[in-house]
């Protein structure tokens, strides 16, 4: 298992991936610091979304959300990355599109002014860059469709369908962007396997800044995107969509119906919803309560398994996208049509059945029996006594560590980045869901890099297991005698940092021929860490200030690798090591 991050990488690729790098991480930073002050100055320019019949929401939130966005998107791509002509053709046409949305937020512009901010900010990147959809491959199995002279037309009609359907798909905390999220990580491994750097760069400091934005507006939401982040999201995705689509030198060809099928969830929503407008006879740009969100609310879903579900669903575009990538353009556009109506058709179904959702948190029943009141007793008991094992049992394999080759120890310190930077350390108690994902993410990637570092006792990975299941057995018998049942219910952000560790397990892994040992080590210690989840929550269930107490524990943990990484003078450990980045597969020829 080890060999796998063994294998030497080539030089351009290693600068490759330190100036990805160095846009992700600002790009993070920049959304996460700059939202607070978004935040404070948003009742001075009155950019305040208030209740009102058509909200989710009960009080008054912030909707300038998107203003941070933009700066975590644009500043990093102004100073990291190369300024050629498309990458300067997509920065003016952000500016329009930011502007835009800025004052619409602020000002409250008529429709009319906004969809001519669209089409201006289409028009610049267009025009500006050169790039436009050519053709739309062959979707009937009749001979490819092509644009002609109409190409430059139809990709600003695209783009701004795109714009409009990431706007109305921002109707709950944490949908639009979690939906952009997931779509950046498939549109992103596309652009890396074709070679075309312009859009993954996009892509990458779009999905930083993202995750910055979600530690604030994930369900309960301090603030929302509004329009200057909606309309940023669609233009953004969009373009990039086109990039990928019409790039003549990528090694993978990409079909349109491909890279719009992982846009497919908030692209059919809307196309549905006005569809039914025009039907009623209404005007299809007006507001209302039909979309996929709201329908599945009206089946009585709470806000909290309402969103989870849209991002499953998202998902499931996107492997669809990926695993259909070698099939023909026809039987691509048909699979996302099905996928389409089965979603839809799901949620339309239940409706005309007159389904509604009863979940709640299951009552532990009364027991008088000795035996079962005497292990309510003992479980009751063993918190402090399981908290001491656990912190002492992850600590054995950490200190038995021995030197930490470089590239182990700068994991490590982009894990530790990452959490320490998005968690909640004076908001537990308002942001749990971000707290519990944060400690899931570290847990996993200490169990992950006491794997994989080359010259670690054998006893590890077995001993790591052991443990696991050792702590999910005293999980289970609080959950029998203790109750606990509300700590198996997973958030969306849990479920998006889940979703993403699957995705490079199960996508990116073989994407990139990393070989079978690191895609099962990282299954192995994503059901490991979940063990260790649960435990943490029943740790800190009535006392969440004990989340920063762990927090702060793995982080020293992952410091130490760090540390031993960057500092150790083995030069056994001072090998250049990295998941081998081999060329993709042979890519079927372009149209």
């Amino acid at each position: 298992m080890r060999d796998v991050l063994q294998k030497d990488l080539d030089l351009s690729d290693l600068l490759l991936h330190n100036n990805l790098a160095s846009i992700f991480f600002p790009a993070l930073l920049l959304s996460l610091w700059l939202t607070p002050v978004v935040i404070r100055y948003s009742s001075r320019l009155n950019a305040i979304d208030r209740p009102g019949e058509r909200k989710v929401h009960k009080k008054a939130v912030s909707r300038l959300g998107g203003a941070a966005m933009v700066a975590g998107l644009v500043l990093p791509l102004v100073f990291f990355s190369p300024l050629d002509r498309t990458m300067l053709a997509f920065l003016a046409g952000a500016f329009l599109i930011a502007t835009t949305g800025f004052l619409d937020d602020v000002y409250r512009i008529p429709p009319v002014a906004k969809f001519a901010g669209e089409i201006a900010a289409s028009l610049a990147f267009v025009f500006l860059s050169g790039i436009s959809i050519q053709e739309f491959g062959d979707l009937f199995g009749t001979g490819e469709i092509s644009c002609g002279r109409l190409g430059p037309i139809l990709t600003i009609f695209c783009m701004v369908g795109v714009m409009n359907a990431l706007n109305l798909a921002d109707g709950l905390d944490g949908l639009a962007g979690g939906i952009s999220a997931i779509a950046c990580i498939f549109l992103g491994l596309f652009a890396y396997m074709s070679g075309d750097s312009a859009p993954m760069y996009i892509l990458l400091a779009l999905l930083g800044s993202l995750f910055g934005f979600l530690r604030y507006n994930t369900y309960p939401a301090n603030l929302f995107m509004g329009d200057t982040g909606s309309l940023l999201l669609g233009y953004t995705l969009s373009a990039a969509a086109v990039m990928l689509v019409q790039n003549g030198q990528t090694r993978m060809h990409l079909s349109p119906t491909m890279v719009a099928g992982v846009l497919a969830l908030p692209i059919t929503d809307t196309l549905l919803v006005m569809s039914r407008r025009v039907r009623r006879g209404e005007n299809p740009f007006l507001p209302d309560r039909t979309h996929l969100h709201h329908r599945l609310m009206n089946l009585g879903f709470p806000h909290a398994v309402v969103v989870p579900i849209l991002y499953l669903s998202a998902g499931a575009f996107g492997v669809q996208a990926w695993f259909l990538r070698e099939a023909p353009d026809w039987g691509q556009l048909a699979a996302v049509i099905l996928l389409a109506a089965l979603v839809h058709g799901t949620v339309f179904g239940l409706q005309r059945i007159g389904f509604r959702w009863k979940g709640g948190r299951a009552e532990v029943p009364s027991r008088t029996d000795p035996v079962y009141s005497g292990m309510a007793r003992v479980m009751g008991k063993s918190v402090r006594l399981a908290a001491g094992a656990i912190a002492i049992g992850l600590t054995v394999p950490i200190v038995s560590l021995p030197a930490v080759p470089p590239v182990i120890g700068g994991i490590a310190l982009a894990a530790l980045v990452f959490v320490a930077a998005l968690f909640p350390w004076r908001a537990q108690r308002s942001r749990p869901s971000v707290a519990h994902g944060l400690l899931w993410l570290a847990c996993l990637c200490l169990l992950a890099l006491l794997q994989v570092i080359p010259g670690s006792p054998t006893w590890v990975p077995g001993y790591l297991a052991t443990l696991s299941a050792v702590v999910l057995l005293w999980v289970l018998l609080k959950m029998r005698y203790r109750g606990h049942r509300e700590i198996v219910e997973i958030s969306s952000f849990e479920l998006l940092l889940l979703g993403v560790v699957l995705f490079a397990a199960l996508v990116m892994v073989p994407a990139l021929r990393m070989g079978d040992g690191l895609r099962n080590m990282l299954l192995t210690v994503s059901l490991e860490s979940v063990a260790f989840l649960l435990a943490m929550k029943i740790l800190i269930r009535r006392q969440p200030r004990r989340n920063s107490m762990i927090a702060a524990g793995f982080l020293l943990a992952l410091a130490l690798i760090v540390a031993k990484g960057f500092l150790s003078t083995d030069k056994a450990a001072n090998f250049v090591a990295a998941p081998a980045t081999a060329s993709p597969p042979p890519s079927k020829s372009a149209h």
